[in-house]
């Protein structure tokens, strides 16, 4: 699994790594690592068994960051969040992207069949009013022109571009989702959630990646509290790209 593999390349850096504090709020996760490096991860609100809404691990989080950034791999979507916010504490720490989000960066003409897995409203409205053929997938979709996540299974390989939603990393459905959009001619993988671990995601012919760098911890800790989310995080971030087929050469 490629988010477990991102994870073992870490592990080392996160033994060593302490947590110093834990956010959760009503969209975003974020973790505090002892060098001042902040993570991020999309917050599960919609957990449908009650015995996973709350963390029975509440008020003993912090300490090895080795300890939180293992719950990447837990089936529960709020642990999971924790993991993957703790690992790209460390990840995302000091890359090097080109700022701006993905859409300045891709070279199109139109003509393309454009999938995007997960309901990015923005990349969605910006590539329908250029006139793109747009499939949105989503689980829960509350729009007509959106598709429930298992037509993926039929129609994301019938896509030129496939756009997939950082998410995928905390719920596990990145490597069969890659697997699906194996004819796709560019894959790209966006959103605060992604860990922008460019060695490894090249070798899964991701060609873009697309993620927040962290600029003010305390603006963002506080807007994470307060329960904002991707629109009120540009405050305290800054959007970055990082494309895997410059950086092959």
């Amino acid at each position: 699994m490629i988010i477990e593999e991102i994870l073992k390349s870490i592990k080392d850096q996160l033994s060593k790594s302490v947590v110093k504090e834990i956010r959760i709020g009503f969209y975003y996760t974020g973790v505090l690592l002892n060098d001042n490096s902040l993570g991020l991860a999309y917050s599960f609100r919609d957990e449908s068994q009650e015995c996973c809404r709350t963390l029975k691990q509440a008020g003993t989080l912090e300490g090895p960051a080795w300890n939180l950034a293992r719950l990447t791999m837990s089936p529960r979507s709020l642990e999971a969040s924790l993991g993957v916010a703790t690992m790209n504490a460390l990840v995302n720490r000091d890359i090097e992207g080109d700022e701006g989000d993905l859409l300045k960066f891709l070279e199109l003409d139109g003509t393309e069949k454009i999938a995007i897995v997960g309901n990015i409203r923005p990349i969605a409205k910006k590539l329908k009013q250029s006139g793109h053929e747009v499939l949105v997938f989503e689980r829960k979709p509350q729009d007509p022109e959106v598709y429930p996540d298992w037509a993926a299974e039929y129609l994301l390989s019938t896509a030129d571009i496939v756009i997939i939603t950082g998410v995928a990393f905390i719920n596990k459905t990145l490597d069969h989702l890659l697997d699906l959009a194996k004819n796709a001619k560019i894959i790209a993988i966006v959103g605060p959630s992604t860990p922008l671990a460019a060695d490894i995601l090249r070798e899964y012919d991701v060609s873009f990646l697309g993620g927040m760098i962290i600029e003010d911890v305390e603006k963002a800790l506080k807007i994470i509290s307060q329960g904002g989310g991707t629109q009120e995080l540009k405050a305290a971030t800054r959007k970055v790209t990082v494309n895997l087929i410059e950086s092959e050469g």
